[in-house]
């Protein structure tokens, strides 16, 4: 696919496809789908804000909140990795896969407090990126905590990726205890700050979830599964295989800094897919919340493959796998 091979460099000009390519994703999502709204059992109360607001009830603002968030993920992200050179090559493949991820399955793309969280993830990863080595370490772990602070205020689950926080910190840093408490008060100055809003404004009913401990939903029911979405998690399951493959053969080549950065990424799949996992409520745009760290490491592979023909057919698999899943809609 030629549009995909364009993104193989790290030049400027392929990026003004990206707003064009998300937009014609959103606009067929809506015909085929119409407009969807998300209300999971865990939203926080930044989502909760979101939907007090209205937005669904003004024509065309929950699609333009949608491209906007999804365009802005898409470029953070990749300017995430040529930053920090997560990888060993830089390019503009994580910003592709990035929205031909989103495209994969049709839920993917509603408004839905899984979107706000990745939005705010490449900032986060960028905030626990400059710790390495840097010369206000304290300043820097308060922004983390803020911002992962934030993640859990617009969805209450990925308060689980605190320990991972702390992990990350351990991987990046020597102890320092100044800067564990740093990043512990980064994670409550934004609630503080919130729940007084809140108080003030007569809003505290919003920090109620809808969550019912005594009704778990299992995550997937078989006997709702369609090759819809088996086919797609199929092939993402070979291609992050292969992709795990080639980084364990390359791991150790790679410098100290680059390797820290990729074991922060293997966590944070891990500790994603525990959140995903959580019986509360079945929905397939939960999924959404792997996209950064699947971007990853299949952008690890593709700026790795060398011949031009399987870089092809892999390129035509990921954007028929888009077609189909509309297929019939």
């Amino acid at each position: 696919m030629l549009i995909v091979r364009l993104f193989k460099s790290s030049q400027t000009p392929p990026l003004f496809l990206v707003p064009v390519i998300t937009l014609a994703l959103v606009l067929f999502n809506i015909y085929t789908q119409g407009v969807v709204v998300i209300r999971d059992m865990n939203h926080g109360v930044l989502y909760a804000l979101l939907l007090d607001s209205n937005i669904a009830g003004i024509k065309w603002a929950v699609p333009s909140l949608i491209f906007v968030l999804i365009t802005i993920q898409a470029f953070l992200f990749n300017a995430l990795i040529n930053r920090f050179e997560v990888l060993y090559k830089s390019s503009n493949i994580p910003v592709i896969i990035f929205i031909i991820l989103y495209g994969l399955i049709p839920g993917f793309l509603a408004l839905s407090p899984f979107l706000l969280v990745n939005t705010l993830m490449p900032v986060a990863l960028w905030k626990i990126f400059t710790l390495y080595k840097s010369e206000r370490p304290v300043t820097r772990a308060f922004d983390t905590g803020l911002v992962f602070s934030l993640m859990i205020l617009c969805y209450l689950p990925m308060a689980l990726l605190v320990v991972f926080m702390y992990l990350c910190i351990a991987i990046l840093r020597p102890f320092n205890w100044r800067e564990w408490v740093a990043s512990a008060l980064g994670l409550l100055t934004p609630a503080i700050l919130l729940f007084t809003i809140l108080f003030v404004a007569d809003k505290l009913h919003l920090r109620n979830t809808e969550v019912n401990t005594d009704s778990w939903l299992p995550v997937i029911r078989l006997q709702s599964l369609s090759w819809r979405f088996i086919l797609p998690a199929l092939v993402m399951a070979i291609l992050l295989f292969l992709s795990f493959l080639k980084l364990y053969a390359n791991y150790s080549k790679n410098v100290i800094r680059m390797r820290k950065f990729q074991l922060c990424f293997m966590l944070l799949l891990i500790f994603l897919l525990l959140i995903i996992l959580i019986p509360v409520q079945q929905s397939a745009s939960r999924f959404i919340l792997l996209i950064p760290p699947v971007c990853l490491f299949l952008s690890y592979y593709f700026i790795a493959i060398r011949k031009v023909w399987w870089f092809e057919l892999l390129s035509i698999v990921l954007v028929g796998l888009i077609v189909m899943g509309y297929w019939n809609l």
